[in-house]
């Protein structure tokens, strides 16, 4: 990306560029924290290797309702979904929630924070998962050195509740994920 964005041609910018939106649409390469709580595998050996990173994708879409002052409000999806793997076993972590978002900047690049309340599924072993609340907090930014076409970055804490079932026990804990991708407006 890097290179595209340095020899890139120049383009002409508006003086006046208007506030962030109407919409965009995020596709990011994400890294997550994974629990790693013991309760979530019972079929692994003790001492056994978990895994406590994942790397996967998220996607999110966002529009931009009402300014208020210099801070535009935004209404959005996101979705992750993230995969690691350990010596004595794999997780799957997908997490969606509704979001909503307070942007500073202007149609040529702008910051956010957003926060949401939805719910993630953690899958320890093929025909086991277990699904529990997922509260998301967190900020990026976003550039647009093209016209439709930007690059950002998004840093977030996720808190899920714990839960239950069958053999399957996850405690209450926080993930922080990172991605950075491409945005298009």
């Amino acid at each position: 990306m890097l290179v595209a964005l340095l020899t890139g041609g120049a383009h002409a910018q508006s003086l006046d560029p208007g506030p962030p939106g109407p919409f965009v649409v995020d596709v990011r390469g994400v890294t997550a924290g994974l629990p790693a709580d013991g309760g979530l595998y019972p079929g692994a050996a003790v001492g056994g290797t978990v895994p406590s990173r994942g790397l996967g994708v998220g996607v999110g879409g966002h529009i931009y309702v009402l300014p208020v002052g210099a801070v535009r409000l935004g209404l959005g999806v996101e979705a992750t979904l993230v995969r690691g793997t350990g010596t004595d076993a794999d997780l799957e972590l997908g997490i969606v929630s509704p979001v909503l978002s307070l942007n500073f900047g202007t149609a040529d690049g702008w910051s956010y924070l957003s926060a949401g309340v939805g719910a993630a599924r953690v899958r320890p072993s093929p025909g086991t998962s277990l699904t529990v609340r997922a509260l998301a907090v967190g900020g990026g930014a976003r550039w647009f050195p093209w016209p439709h076409v930007g690059v950002g970055f998004d840093l977030r804490l996720h808190r899920l509740a714990g839960g239950t079932r069958d053999l399957t026990a996850l405690p209450s804990t926080t993930l922080l994920s990172a991605g950075v991708g491409l945005s298009l407006k």
